[in-house]
């Protein structure tokens, strides 16, 4: 790794004056200091959350890690009992992710089709997390939805643009359509009862 310019290192030293006192200087590796100086989003998500650091540093970001990002959530998931804990953890889960991508982006660690491909997966990861566990939730709350059958059926979810093309970058906004298919009535719930 090539050391940083002259304008960088006058830079390095605004972002030292920045970080929290858990990460001193001299601890860093040539690593964490490129990243740190490139990346405002990795150097305030290190500030806001130091351990992350030693996450990156001994365990660094893999081209196929994506394939653990189900695992990872449902364990970040496990003790939620309520939405705001929820949104609370699928945000937290996205920019610890974020930050890993970034910082192997930064570094040239895995090619850019492979950014946005995990980039992409996550995105898909949190969607359907978060739609399982609010469809249990108002399952719970106000009875499954059924078809005339008496069969329940799930909540589907259409994703648009970039999301169903597997392109998303880091500013992507997504479309969504959240859908039940064909007609349907909540088990336990009768017209007119509420």
């Amino acid at each position: 790794m090539k050391p940083l310019s002259s304008p960088l290192q006058q830079y390095w030293q605004t972002v030292v004056e920045r970080l929290p006192e858990p990460l001193a200087e001299e601890s860093l590796s040539a690593q964490a200091k490129s990243v740190l100086t490139f990346s405002d989003f990795v150097q305030d998500s290190i500030s806001a959350h130091p351990e992350w650091l030693t996450e990156l540093e001994s365990q660094p970001p893999q081209a196929d890690e994506w394939q653990h990002y189900v695992a990872w959530l449902q364990e970040a998931l496990s003790n939620v009992s309520d939405e705001a804990g929820l949104m609370r953890e699928l945000r937290l889960f996205r920019r610890r992710i974020m930050v890993r991508i970034a910082w192997a982006q930064t570094l040239a660690l895995v090619t850019e089709e492979s950014i946005l491909q995990q980039l992409s997966y996550l995105a898909e990861t949190l969607i359907v997390a978060a739609r399982d566990w609010l469809y249990d939730a108002c399952c719970r709350e106000w009875g499954t939805p059924c078809n005339a059958q008496g069969e329940a059926q799930p909540l589907l979810i259409l994703g648009m643009g970039k999301l169903g093309g597997g392109e998303l970058n880091f500013s992507s906004d997504i479309d969504l359509i959240f859908c039940l298919a064909g007609t349907w009535l909540y088990a336990g719930w009768t017209p007119g009862t509420g």
